[in-house]
């Protein structure tokens, strides 16, 4: 089974828009049965996680998954300790059942996905995550726009544990 994992913050559409570019991307064709939304109490009294909910629902059912299952996870941001194991412990458990993770660094505070991209690449760090993504915009005015409406020359998807290892094909 094909699992993933992000954070959701304040901006939706950081979330949404790198599980709709590795859904879509030819190479990645990374379509997850699972979503793991990492969360805290202010992002959702926000209406946030719904809005995220919602489209993460029409984006996987686009590209064939039936029913996705999506799971929330409360996580204390402001307990750095508290939160890298409420992560870890999910790559974890995933990894135990035999599934493929993907964790998305994209969306949260910079140590937020510190901790996310160190799930995939980090030294001593067993089992890590298989994929590590981070879609990159190189003009913030598209920064809260649905994938579609932002031009692709403006952004770009990076599988960083693949790049980093230096398995990774720069002619995407």
């Amino acid at each position: 089974m094909k699992v993933w994992l992000t954070t959701v913050g304040t901006s939706p559409f950081a979330v949404v828009n790198t599980l709709w570019a590795a859904c879509k991307d030819k190479e990645e064709n990374y379509v997850p049965e699972r979503i793991y939304l990492i969360k805290n109490e202010i992002v959702e009294r926000g209406g946030h996680v719904a809005k995220v909910k919602k489209w993460i629902e029409k984006i996987v059912t686009e590209f064939g998954v039936e029913e996705v299952e999506i799971k929330e996870e409360n996580a204390n941001e402001e307990e750095f300790k508290t939160f890298a194991k409420t992560i870890g412990n999910i790559v974890k458990k995933e990894k135990e059942e035999g599934n493929e993770i993907a964790v998305d660094m994209t969306p949260g505070r910079k140590f937020m996905s510190a901790f996310v991209m160190y799930l995939g690449i980090g030294e001593g760090v067993d089992p890590k995550a298989d994929r590590v993504y981070y879609l990159h915009l190189t003009d913030m005015s598209y920064k809260d726009k649905p994938y579609i409406e932002i031009p692709m020359p403006k952004q770009k998807l990076y599988e960083v544990r693949n790049y980093l290892l230096g398995r990774w094909n720069d002619t995407r």
